[in-house]
Protein backbone atom coordinates (compact mmCIF):
# COMPACT_ATOMS: atom_id res chain seq x y z
CA UNK A 1 0.00 0.00 0.00
CA UNK A 2 1.18 3.53 -1.17
CA UNK A 3 0.48 5.91 1.43
CA UNK A 4 1.94 9.54 2.32
CA UNK A 5 0.99 10.24 5.59
CA UNK A 6 0.44 12.93 8.36
CA UNK A 7 -1.37 12.34 11.22
CA UNK A 8 -2.13 15.18 13.43
CA UNK A 9 -3.00 14.03 17.31
CA UNK A 10 -3.02 10.64 16.51
CA UNK A 11 -3.34 9.33 20.15
CA UNK A 12 -6.89 10.82 19.61
CA UNK A 13 -7.13 7.86 16.87
CA UNK A 14 -7.20 4.58 17.77
CA UNK A 15 -5.50 1.69 15.26
CA UNK A 16 -8.37 -0.15 14.59
CA UNK A 17 -10.05 3.04 13.07
CA UNK A 18 -6.83 4.08 11.39
CA UNK A 19 -6.78 0.60 9.77
CA UNK A 20 -10.52 1.39 8.49
CA UNK A 21 -9.47 4.58 6.92
CA UNK A 22 -7.00 3.12 5.18
CA UNK A 23 -8.82 0.22 3.57
CA UNK A 24 -11.68 2.80 2.75
CA UNK A 25 -8.89 4.62 0.14
CA UNK A 26 -6.58 1.01 -0.36
CA UNK A 27 -7.95 0.82 -3.85
CA UNK A 28 -6.37 4.39 -4.26
CA UNK A 29 -2.64 3.82 -2.39
CA UNK A 30 -0.56 2.82 -4.78
CA UNK A 31 2.52 4.34 -6.52
CA UNK A 32 0.93 4.05 -10.09
CA UNK A 33 -2.22 6.08 -9.98
CA UNK A 34 -3.72 8.79 -8.62
CA UNK A 35 -5.80 9.24 -5.45
CA UNK A 36 -7.73 11.07 -2.63
CA UNK A 37 -6.62 13.31 0.70
CA UNK A 38 -8.47 13.28 3.27
CA UNK A 39 -9.11 14.71 6.63
CA UNK A 40 -10.92 14.61 9.43
CA UNK A 41 -11.86 16.32 12.40
CA UNK A 42 -14.11 16.79 15.50
CA UNK A 43 -14.93 19.59 17.29
CA UNK A 44 -12.71 21.70 15.40
CA UNK A 45 -9.87 19.23 16.80
CA UNK A 46 -8.21 18.15 13.81
CA UNK A 47 -7.83 14.22 14.09
CA UNK A 48 -5.89 12.86 11.07
CA UNK A 49 -4.78 14.52 7.56
CA UNK A 50 -3.69 11.47 5.01
CA UNK A 51 -2.84 11.11 1.63
CA UNK A 52 -2.86 8.10 -0.92
CA UNK A 53 -1.49 7.69 -4.92
CA UNK A 54 -0.16 10.08 -6.27
CA UNK A 55 -0.09 13.89 -7.12
CA UNK A 56 1.71 13.17 -10.91
CA UNK A 57 2.24 10.30 -12.37
CA UNK A 58 4.74 11.55 -15.02
CA UNK A 59 7.52 12.56 -12.46
CA UNK A 60 6.53 10.07 -9.85
CA UNK A 61 5.56 12.77 -7.24
CA UNK A 62 3.04 11.14 -4.33
CA UNK A 63 0.47 13.09 -2.76
CA UNK A 64 0.42 14.32 0.61
CA UNK A 65 -2.24 16.23 3.17
CA UNK A 66 -0.33 19.52 2.26
CA UNK A 67 -1.38 18.93 -1.83
CA UNK A 68 -3.28 21.27 -3.58
CA UNK A 69 -6.42 20.11 -5.26
CA UNK A 70 -9.29 21.96 -7.18
CA UNK A 71 -12.53 21.38 -5.52
CA UNK A 72 -15.45 21.86 -7.75
CA UNK A 73 -18.66 22.41 -6.60
CA UNK A 74 -17.56 22.42 -3.23
CA UNK A 75 -16.90 26.04 -4.01
CA UNK A 76 -20.22 27.31 -3.83
CA UNK A 77 -20.43 27.93 -0.29
CA UNK A 78 -17.44 30.26 -0.85
CA UNK A 79 -19.16 32.45 -3.00
CA UNK A 80 -22.95 31.85 -0.93
CA UNK A 81 -20.62 33.04 2.20
CA UNK A 82 -19.21 35.87 0.02
CA UNK A 83 -22.88 37.41 -0.94
CA UNK A 84 -24.24 37.16 2.34
CA UNK A 85 -21.08 39.17 3.71
CA UNK A 86 -22.09 41.75 1.58
CA UNK A 87 -25.84 41.73 2.63
CA UNK A 88 -24.39 41.86 6.49
CA UNK A 89 -22.32 44.98 4.83
CA UNK A 90 -25.30 46.40 3.53
CA UNK A 91 -23.88 46.39 0.18
CA UNK A 92 -26.83 44.25 -1.35
CA UNK A 93 -29.77 42.39 -0.46
CA UNK A 94 -30.28 38.99 -0.77
CA UNK A 95 -34.09 39.90 -1.65
CA UNK A 96 -32.65 42.10 -4.61
CA UNK A 97 -33.74 41.12 -8.54
CA UNK A 98 -31.23 40.25 -9.86
CA UNK A 99 -31.23 41.94 -13.21
CA UNK A 100 -30.83 45.29 -10.76
CA UNK A 101 -27.16 43.95 -10.77
CA UNK A 102 -26.66 42.16 -13.77
CA UNK A 103 -29.08 44.10 -16.09
CA UNK A 104 -27.70 42.20 -19.27
CA UNK A 105 -29.81 39.17 -18.50
CA UNK A 106 -33.56 38.99 -20.92
CA UNK A 107 -36.40 40.56 -18.74
CA UNK A 108 -38.15 36.96 -18.25
CA UNK A 109 -35.56 36.87 -15.65
CA UNK A 110 -36.73 39.97 -13.88
CA UNK A 111 -38.39 37.97 -11.27
CA UNK A 112 -35.32 36.11 -9.94
CA UNK A 113 -33.47 36.99 -6.44
CA UNK A 114 -30.36 37.00 -5.08
CA UNK A 115 -31.58 33.91 -2.60
CA UNK A 116 -33.28 32.08 -5.44
CA UNK A 117 -30.38 31.65 -7.03
CA UNK A 118 -27.76 31.09 -3.93
CA UNK A 119 -30.87 28.13 -3.24
CA UNK A 120 -30.89 26.93 -6.75
CA UNK A 121 -34.36 27.95 -7.04
CA UNK A 122 -34.20 30.66 -9.94
CA UNK A 123 -34.95 28.55 -13.17
CA UNK A 124 -32.15 30.20 -14.67
CA UNK A 125 -30.97 27.91 -17.18
CA UNK A 126 -27.19 26.60 -17.16
CA UNK A 127 -25.04 28.23 -19.47
CA UNK A 128 -22.40 24.87 -19.64
CA UNK A 129 -25.57 23.06 -20.53
CA UNK A 130 -26.32 25.69 -23.31
CA UNK A 131 -22.62 25.84 -24.17
CA UNK A 132 -22.67 22.07 -24.49
CA UNK A 133 -26.20 22.02 -27.19
CA UNK A 134 -24.13 24.63 -29.53
CA UNK A 135 -21.30 21.64 -29.47
CA UNK A 136 -19.46 23.36 -26.98
CA UNK A 137 -19.40 21.33 -24.06
CA UNK A 138 -17.87 22.08 -20.67
CA UNK A 139 -13.49 21.95 -20.75
CA UNK A 140 -13.68 22.23 -24.67
CA UNK A 141 -12.19 25.71 -24.86
CA UNK A 142 -11.03 28.28 -22.86
CA UNK A 143 -14.54 30.17 -21.50
CA UNK A 144 -14.15 33.56 -19.09
CA UNK A 145 -17.90 35.31 -17.22
CA UNK A 146 -18.03 37.59 -20.76
CA UNK A 147 -18.79 34.07 -22.46
CA UNK A 148 -20.76 33.39 -19.49
CA UNK A 149 -22.93 36.51 -19.38
CA UNK A 150 -23.38 36.32 -23.80
CA UNK A 151 -24.76 32.80 -23.21
CA UNK A 152 -27.03 34.09 -20.94
CA UNK A 153 -28.29 36.99 -22.22
CA UNK A 154 -29.50 35.23 -25.02
CA UNK A 155 -31.80 33.40 -23.14
CA UNK A 156 -35.48 34.19 -23.33
CA UNK A 157 -37.19 31.67 -20.69
CA UNK A 158 -36.66 30.52 -17.74
CA UNK A 159 -36.94 26.50 -17.13
CA UNK A 160 -39.73 27.76 -14.21
CA UNK A 161 -41.22 30.36 -13.13
CA UNK A 162 -38.49 31.39 -10.45
CA UNK A 163 -39.18 30.05 -6.76
CA UNK A 164 -41.88 27.20 -8.31
CA UNK A 165 -38.96 24.59 -8.29
CA UNK A 166 -35.38 23.24 -7.55
CA UNK A 167 -32.83 23.28 -10.82
CA UNK A 168 -29.53 22.92 -10.30
CA UNK A 169 -27.47 25.61 -12.23
CA UNK A 170 -23.89 26.84 -12.29
CA UNK A 171 -25.13 29.48 -13.63
CA UNK A 172 -26.93 30.42 -10.50
CA UNK A 173 -23.05 30.84 -8.66
CA UNK A 174 -21.36 32.53 -11.57
CA UNK A 175 -23.97 35.39 -11.90
CA UNK A 176 -23.26 35.38 -7.97
CA UNK A 177 -19.39 36.18 -8.45
CA UNK A 178 -19.95 38.69 -10.67
CA UNK A 179 -22.82 40.39 -8.42
CA UNK A 180 -20.38 40.52 -5.67
CA UNK A 181 -17.43 42.08 -7.85
CA UNK A 182 -20.47 44.36 -8.53
CA UNK A 183 -21.48 45.45 -5.12
CA UNK A 184 -18.02 45.39 -3.72
CA UNK A 185 -16.02 46.65 -6.42
CA UNK A 186 -12.93 44.23 -5.91
CA UNK A 187 -12.49 41.21 -7.99
CA UNK A 188 -13.89 38.08 -7.05
CA UNK A 189 -10.95 35.78 -5.92
CA UNK A 190 -9.62 39.02 -3.76
CA UNK A 191 -12.60 39.70 -1.74
CA UNK A 192 -12.83 35.90 -0.56
CA UNK A 193 -9.32 35.91 0.09
CA UNK A 194 -9.20 38.61 2.40
CA UNK A 195 -13.07 38.15 4.01
CA UNK A 196 -12.76 34.35 3.79
CA UNK A 197 -9.61 32.77 3.23
CA UNK A 198 -6.83 34.88 5.40
CA UNK A 199 -9.41 34.88 8.51
CA UNK A 200 -9.42 31.47 9.30
CA UNK A 201 -5.68 30.81 8.61
CA UNK A 202 -6.80 29.16 4.98
CA UNK A 203 -2.91 29.68 3.73
CA UNK A 204 -3.17 27.03 1.32
CA UNK A 205 -6.46 28.43 -0.53
CA UNK A 206 -7.34 30.93 -3.10
CA UNK A 207 -9.17 31.36 -5.93
CA UNK A 208 -8.38 29.44 -10.01
CA UNK A 209 -9.25 32.91 -11.99
CA UNK A 210 -6.51 31.97 -14.31
CA UNK A 211 -5.81 28.60 -15.37
CA UNK A 212 -2.25 28.91 -16.71
CA UNK A 213 -0.96 30.49 -13.40
CA UNK A 214 1.45 28.19 -11.77
CA UNK A 215 0.50 26.80 -8.42
CA UNK A 216 2.91 25.26 -6.15
CA UNK A 217 1.93 21.97 -4.77
CA UNK A 218 -0.96 21.33 -6.83
CA UNK A 219 -1.37 17.99 -8.18
CA UNK A 220 -2.42 17.22 -11.58
CA UNK A 221 -5.72 15.42 -12.03
CA UNK A 222 -6.33 12.78 -14.45
CA UNK A 223 -9.21 10.28 -15.66
CA UNK A 224 -9.23 6.89 -16.15
CA UNK A 225 -8.17 5.73 -19.95
CA UNK A 226 -8.17 2.68 -21.80
CA UNK A 227 -6.11 -0.82 -20.37
CA UNK A 228 -6.08 0.44 -16.57
CA UNK A 229 -3.82 3.77 -17.39
CA UNK A 230 -4.96 7.34 -16.67
CA UNK A 231 -4.75 10.50 -19.16
CA UNK A 232 -4.55 14.37 -17.52
CA UNK A 233 -7.92 16.40 -17.32
CA UNK A 234 -6.69 19.39 -15.71
CA UNK A 235 -9.91 22.41 -16.29
CA UNK A 236 -9.15 25.20 -17.86
CA UNK A 237 -11.60 28.01 -17.93
CA UNK A 238 -11.00 31.25 -16.36
CA UNK A 239 -14.59 31.10 -14.22
CA UNK A 240 -15.66 31.52 -11.01
CA UNK A 241 -18.09 31.16 -8.24
CA UNK A 242 -19.61 27.86 -9.77
CA UNK A 243 -16.39 26.38 -9.08
CA UNK A 244 -12.45 26.38 -8.80
CA UNK A 245 -11.66 26.65 -5.53
CA UNK A 246 -7.81 25.37 -4.83
CA UNK A 247 -7.29 24.30 -1.48
CA UNK A 248 -6.21 21.57 0.78
CA UNK A 249 -7.76 19.19 2.87
CA UNK A 250 -6.33 20.98 5.88
CA UNK A 251 -7.79 24.36 4.99
CA UNK A 252 -11.40 22.82 4.29
CA UNK A 253 -11.43 21.53 7.35
CA UNK A 254 -10.95 25.12 8.60
CA UNK A 255 -13.30 26.34 7.00
CA UNK A 256 -16.03 23.83 8.35
CA UNK A 257 -15.07 24.59 11.71
CA UNK A 258 -16.05 28.23 10.69
CA UNK A 259 -19.36 26.78 11.64
CA UNK A 260 -18.76 26.23 15.25
CA UNK A 261 -16.14 29.25 15.74
CA UNK A 262 -17.84 32.00 13.84
CA UNK A 263 -14.95 34.14 13.66
CA UNK A 264 -15.85 35.16 9.72
CA UNK A 265 -20.04 36.46 9.05
CA UNK A 266 -20.33 35.00 12.57
CA UNK A 267 -24.23 33.27 13.67
CA UNK A 268 -26.03 35.02 11.43
CA UNK A 269 -23.68 33.59 8.53
CA UNK A 270 -23.74 30.42 9.63
CA UNK A 271 -27.57 30.32 10.09
CA UNK A 272 -28.13 32.05 7.24
CA UNK A 273 -26.33 29.46 5.32
CA UNK A 274 -27.42 26.42 6.94
CA UNK A 275 -31.30 27.52 6.28
CA UNK A 276 -32.70 25.30 3.46
CA UNK A 277 -34.27 27.01 0.61
CA UNK A 278 -37.79 27.38 0.36
CA UNK A 279 -40.02 27.14 -2.80
CA UNK A 280 -43.47 29.25 -3.30
CA UNK A 281 -45.76 26.72 -2.34
CA UNK A 282 -43.90 26.69 0.74
CA UNK A 283 -41.98 23.28 0.77
CA UNK A 284 -38.86 23.18 2.17
CA UNK A 285 -36.04 21.61 0.20
CA UNK A 286 -32.51 20.76 1.24
CA UNK A 287 -30.21 22.65 -0.57
CA UNK A 288 -29.71 26.10 1.62
CA UNK A 289 -27.92 28.61 0.46
CA UNK A 290 -24.67 26.67 -0.94
CA UNK A 291 -25.06 24.19 1.33
CA UNK A 292 -26.80 20.87 1.44
CA UNK A 293 -28.51 20.14 4.56
CA UNK A 294 -29.83 16.64 5.10
CA UNK A 295 -29.58 13.79 7.05
CA UNK A 296 -27.17 10.83 6.82
CA UNK A 297 -28.35 7.35 8.66
CA UNK A 298 -30.04 9.81 11.07
CA UNK A 299 -27.75 12.23 11.56
CA UNK A 300 -28.22 16.14 10.08
CA UNK A 301 -25.81 16.87 7.27
CA UNK A 302 -24.33 19.92 5.85
CA UNK A 303 -22.43 19.10 3.19
CA UNK A 304 -21.58 19.50 -0.61
CA UNK A 305 -19.74 17.99 -3.56
CA UNK A 306 -17.95 19.02 -6.39
CA UNK A 307 -16.40 17.51 -9.75
CA UNK A 308 -14.38 19.88 -12.20
CA UNK A 309 -12.79 18.12 -15.19
CA UNK A 310 -10.74 15.02 -13.39
CA UNK A 311 -11.48 16.66 -9.76
CA UNK A 312 -13.28 15.06 -7.40
CA UNK A 313 -14.08 16.67 -3.97
CA UNK A 314 -16.58 15.68 -0.96
CA UNK A 315 -16.68 18.37 2.36
CA UNK A 316 -19.78 17.25 5.36
CA UNK A 317 -20.11 17.76 8.58
CA UNK A 318 -22.20 16.09 11.35
CA UNK A 319 -23.51 18.86 13.75
CA UNK A 320 -24.92 17.17 16.54
CA UNK A 321 -22.06 14.23 16.77
CA UNK A 322 -19.56 16.44 17.96
CA UNK A 323 -19.04 18.59 14.90
CA UNK A 324 -17.63 15.64 13.02
CA UNK A 325 -16.19 16.91 9.86
CA UNK A 326 -14.49 15.19 7.36
CA UNK A 327 -13.13 16.54 4.15
CA UNK A 328 -11.78 14.47 0.85
CA UNK A 329 -10.42 15.65 -2.34
CA UNK A 330 -9.26 13.30 -5.35
CA UNK A 331 -7.04 13.87 -8.68
CA UNK A 332 -9.08 10.74 -10.08
CA UNK A 333 -12.53 11.47 -12.10
CA UNK A 334 -13.29 8.09 -11.30
CA UNK A 335 -13.52 8.80 -7.39
CA UNK A 336 -16.60 8.78 -5.46
CA UNK A 337 -15.69 10.93 -3.05
CA UNK A 338 -19.39 11.77 -1.54
CA UNK A 339 -19.19 7.69 -1.26
CA UNK A 340 -15.58 7.82 0.58
CA UNK A 341 -16.42 10.72 2.59
CA UNK A 342 -19.53 8.86 4.01
CA UNK A 343 -17.20 5.91 4.24
CA UNK A 344 -14.71 7.40 6.41
CA UNK A 345 -17.43 9.07 8.78
CA UNK A 346 -18.70 5.58 9.49
CA UNK A 347 -15.59 4.90 10.90
CA UNK A 348 -16.60 7.42 13.96
CA UNK A 349 -20.23 6.31 14.17
CA UNK A 350 -22.34 3.65 15.65
CA UNK A 351 -22.44 0.74 13.38
CA UNK A 352 -25.89 0.46 11.27
CA UNK A 353 -28.46 -1.92 12.61
CA UNK A 354 -31.58 -1.56 10.47
CA UNK A 355 -31.45 -5.18 8.30
CA UNK A 356 -31.71 -4.06 4.17
CA UNK A 357 -34.72 -4.98 2.72
CA UNK A 358 -35.43 -7.86 0.54
CA UNK A 359 -33.77 -7.85 -3.45
CA UNK A 360 -36.59 -7.94 -5.86
CA UNK A 361 -37.69 -11.47 -6.98
CA UNK A 362 -37.68 -12.17 -11.47
CA UNK A 363 -40.88 -11.08 -10.68
CA UNK A 364 -41.03 -8.16 -9.57
CA UNK A 365 -38.01 -6.83 -11.78
CA UNK A 366 -40.70 -8.16 -15.13
CA UNK A 367 -43.21 -5.91 -13.29
CA UNK A 368 -41.57 -3.00 -12.71
CA UNK A 369 -39.25 -3.02 -15.43
CA UNK A 370 -40.07 -0.57 -18.64
CA UNK A 371 -40.24 3.15 -20.28
CA UNK A 372 -41.87 6.07 -18.15
CA UNK A 373 -42.62 9.69 -18.89
CA UNK A 374 -42.47 12.49 -16.98
CA UNK A 375 -46.16 14.23 -19.33
CA UNK A 376 -44.97 17.81 -17.24
CA UNK A 377 -41.14 17.59 -18.68
CA UNK A 378 -41.03 14.85 -21.12
CA UNK A 379 -38.09 13.49 -19.15
CA UNK A 380 -37.85 9.62 -19.63
CA UNK A 381 -37.01 7.55 -17.32
CA UNK A 382 -35.87 3.57 -18.02
CA UNK A 383 -36.37 0.54 -15.62
CA UNK A 384 -34.24 -2.09 -16.52
CA UNK A 385 -33.15 -5.61 -15.25
CA UNK A 386 -29.00 -6.05 -15.66
CA UNK A 387 -27.61 -9.92 -16.29
CA UNK A 388 -28.27 -10.41 -12.70
CA UNK A 389 -31.74 -9.31 -12.25
CA UNK A 390 -30.28 -6.40 -10.34
CA UNK A 391 -33.34 -3.85 -11.37
CA UNK A 392 -31.49 -0.58 -12.52
CA UNK A 393 -32.52 2.85 -14.28
CA UNK A 394 -30.87 4.89 -17.27
CA UNK A 395 -29.92 3.75 -20.69
CA UNK A 396 -27.30 1.09 -21.62
CA UNK A 397 -26.16 -2.05 -20.09
CA UNK A 398 -25.63 -0.59 -16.59
CA UNK A 399 -27.06 2.34 -14.73
CA UNK A 400 -27.48 3.09 -10.73
CA UNK A 401 -29.08 0.30 -9.16
CA UNK A 402 -32.56 0.50 -7.31
CA UNK A 403 -32.04 -0.22 -3.66
CA UNK A 404 -35.60 -1.91 -2.25
CA UNK A 405 -36.72 -0.02 0.44
CA UNK A 406 -40.30 -1.44 0.58
CA UNK A 407 -43.00 -3.72 -1.13
CA UNK A 408 -43.22 -1.51 -4.20
CA UNK A 409 -40.42 1.36 -3.13
CA UNK A 410 -36.73 1.61 -4.68
CA UNK A 411 -33.51 3.94 -3.45
CA UNK A 412 -31.18 5.19 -5.83
CA UNK A 413 -28.66 6.30 -3.82
CA UNK A 414 -29.33 8.00 -0.36
CA UNK A 415 -31.26 10.87 -2.61
CA UNK A 416 -33.75 9.42 -4.74
CA UNK A 417 -36.88 7.10 -3.84
CA UNK A 418 -39.21 5.25 -6.95
CA UNK A 419 -42.48 4.55 -5.58
CA UNK A 420 -44.20 1.83 -7.97
CA UNK A 421 -48.09 1.87 -8.17
CA UNK A 422 -49.21 0.06 -11.89
CA UNK A 423 -48.06 1.64 -14.69
CA UNK A 424 -46.90 4.47 -12.89
CA UNK A 425 -43.90 5.29 -11.13
CA UNK A 426 -43.90 8.82 -8.22
CA UNK A 427 -40.06 10.21 -8.40
CA UNK A 428 -39.27 12.00 -5.22
CA UNK A 429 -35.45 13.34 -3.66
CA UNK A 430 -34.14 15.34 -0.88
CA UNK A 431 -33.38 17.93 -3.55
CA UNK A 432 -37.17 18.91 -4.03
CA UNK A 433 -38.18 17.30 -7.71
CA UNK A 434 -41.38 15.51 -7.61
CA UNK A 435 -42.29 13.86 -10.54
CA UNK A 436 -45.26 11.51 -11.82
CA UNK A 437 -44.07 9.29 -14.69
CA UNK A 438 -46.57 7.17 -17.01
CA UNK A 439 -45.43 3.59 -18.51
CA UNK A 440 -45.37 4.87 -22.36
CA UNK A 441 -44.20 2.02 -24.97
CA UNK A 442 -41.15 2.15 -26.58
CA UNK A 443 -40.62 3.03 -30.24
CA UNK A 444 -39.06 1.47 -33.32
CA UNK A 445 -39.85 3.97 -36.03
CA UNK A 446 -39.50 2.91 -39.63
CA UNK A 447 -37.28 4.26 -42.19
CA UNK A 448 -40.34 6.37 -43.84
CA UNK A 449 -41.05 7.52 -39.95
CA UNK A 450 -37.35 8.48 -39.50
CA UNK A 451 -37.70 10.56 -42.63
CA UNK A 452 -40.14 12.62 -41.03
CA UNK A 453 -37.71 14.17 -38.59
CA UNK A 454 -34.75 15.15 -41.16
CA UNK A 455 -34.15 18.31 -41.38
CA UNK A 456 -32.48 21.35 -40.04
CA UNK A 457 -33.13 23.36 -36.79
CA UNK A 458 -31.97 26.30 -35.37
CA UNK A 459 -31.95 28.08 -32.14
CA UNK A 460 -31.07 31.76 -31.52
CA UNK A 461 -31.01 30.91 -27.79
CA UNK A 462 -28.47 28.55 -28.17
CA UNK A 463 -27.50 29.99 -30.99
CA UNK A 464 -26.47 26.82 -32.93
CA UNK A 465 -28.36 24.71 -36.20
CA UNK A 466 -28.77 20.94 -35.79
CA UNK A 467 -28.84 19.31 -39.39
CA UNK A 468 -30.73 16.36 -38.49
CA UNK A 469 -30.29 13.09 -41.57
CA UNK A 470 -31.30 9.81 -41.68
CA UNK A 471 -27.55 7.58 -42.17
CA UNK A 472 -27.73 3.81 -42.41
CA UNK A 473 -31.49 3.63 -40.78
CA UNK A 474 -30.65 5.83 -37.55
CA UNK A 475 -31.18 9.78 -37.39
CA UNK A 476 -27.77 11.76 -36.92
CA UNK A 477 -26.95 14.90 -35.43
CA UNK A 478 -24.39 17.27 -37.22
CA UNK A 479 -23.59 20.02 -34.98
CA UNK A 480 -21.78 22.55 -36.27
CA UNK A 481 -18.40 20.34 -37.83
CA UNK A 482 -19.14 17.71 -34.91
CA UNK A 483 -21.13 14.65 -36.29
CA UNK A 484 -23.12 13.53 -33.16
CA UNK A 485 -23.51 9.57 -32.38
CA UNK A 486 -27.01 8.02 -33.90
CA UNK A 487 -30.43 9.51 -31.94
CA UNK A 488 -31.90 6.15 -29.90
CA UNK A 489 -35.41 6.11 -30.14
CA UNK A 490 -37.73 6.29 -26.76
CA UNK A 491 -41.24 6.91 -26.78
CA UNK A 492 -43.07 8.45 -29.25
CA UNK A 493 -41.22 11.53 -31.57
CA UNK A 494 -38.66 11.42 -28.04
CA UNK A 495 -35.08 10.45 -29.33
CA UNK A 496 -32.03 10.51 -26.67
CA UNK A 497 -28.57 11.40 -28.44
CA UNK A 498 -25.12 10.32 -27.09
CA UNK A 499 -24.70 12.38 -24.29
CA UNK A 500 -28.15 11.56 -22.73
CA UNK A 501 -29.94 14.71 -24.06
CA UNK A 502 -33.64 14.51 -24.69
CA UNK A 503 -34.87 15.62 -28.01
CA UNK A 504 -38.70 15.85 -28.63
CA UNK A 505 -39.94 16.34 -32.16
CA UNK A 506 -43.05 18.46 -32.30
CA UNK A 507 -45.81 18.28 -34.95
CA UNK A 508 -47.90 21.35 -36.38
CA UNK A 509 -51.70 21.13 -35.77
CA UNK A 510 -51.32 19.38 -39.66
CA UNK A 511 -48.88 16.56 -37.89
CA UNK A 512 -46.08 17.82 -39.70
CA UNK A 513 -42.82 17.82 -37.80
CA UNK A 514 -42.09 21.25 -36.97
CA UNK A 515 -39.60 21.76 -34.61
CA UNK A 516 -37.65 20.12 -31.21
CA UNK A 517 -37.55 20.79 -27.56
CA UNK A 518 -33.94 20.05 -26.29
CA UNK A 519 -33.32 18.77 -22.53
CA UNK A 520 -30.73 17.87 -20.89
CA UNK A 521 -30.15 14.57 -19.35
CA UNK A 522 -29.93 15.69 -16.17
CA UNK A 523 -33.32 15.05 -15.66
CA UNK A 524 -34.11 11.02 -16.58
CA UNK A 525 -33.41 9.70 -13.42
CA UNK A 526 -32.83 11.74 -9.92
CA UNK A 527 -31.36 14.73 -10.49
CA UNK A 528 -33.51 18.11 -12.16
CA UNK A 529 -32.71 19.20 -15.73
CA UNK A 530 -30.60 22.09 -16.10
CA UNK A 531 -31.88 23.36 -19.45
CA UNK A 532 -34.90 22.37 -20.20
CA UNK A 533 -36.78 22.43 -23.74
CA UNK A 534 -34.94 24.90 -25.30
CA UNK A 535 -37.07 25.05 -28.65
CA UNK A 536 -35.09 24.58 -32.56
CA UNK A 537 -37.34 25.80 -35.14
CA UNK A 538 -37.23 23.62 -38.04
CA UNK A 539 -35.98 25.96 -41.16
CA UNK A 540 -35.73 23.18 -43.77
Amino acid sequence: MHILAVVLFLATVDPATLAKIDAVFADYAHATTPGCAVGVARAGVPLLERAYGEANLEYDVPLTPSSIFEIGSVSKQFTAAAVVLLAQDGKLSLDDKVRKWIPELDASAGDVTILEMLNHTSGLRDWGTVSGLAGWPRGSRIINHAHVLDILSKQRALNFPAGTRYSYSNSNFNLAAIIAERASGQKFPDFVSSRIFKPLGMTHSSMRDDWSRVVKGRATAYDPADGGAFQTDMDHENIYGNCCVLTTVGDLLKWNDNFRTHIVGGSSLANTMQTPGKLTNGKAITYATGLYVDQYRGHREVSHGGATAGWRAFLMRLPEDDELSVAVICNRGDADSGGLAHRVADAFLPPADKPAPAAPTPADAARFAGLYRDPETDAVLRIFADSKGVLRAGFGERGPALDPAGASRFKIGSETTLDFDGSSVHLTNVIGRDAHYTRVEPVTPSPAQLAEYAGTYRSDEVGATYVITVKNGKLTVEVGVDEEPPLVPTYADAFRDGNGTLIHFTRNAEGRVDGADVKDSFGMIGATARVERIHFTRVQ
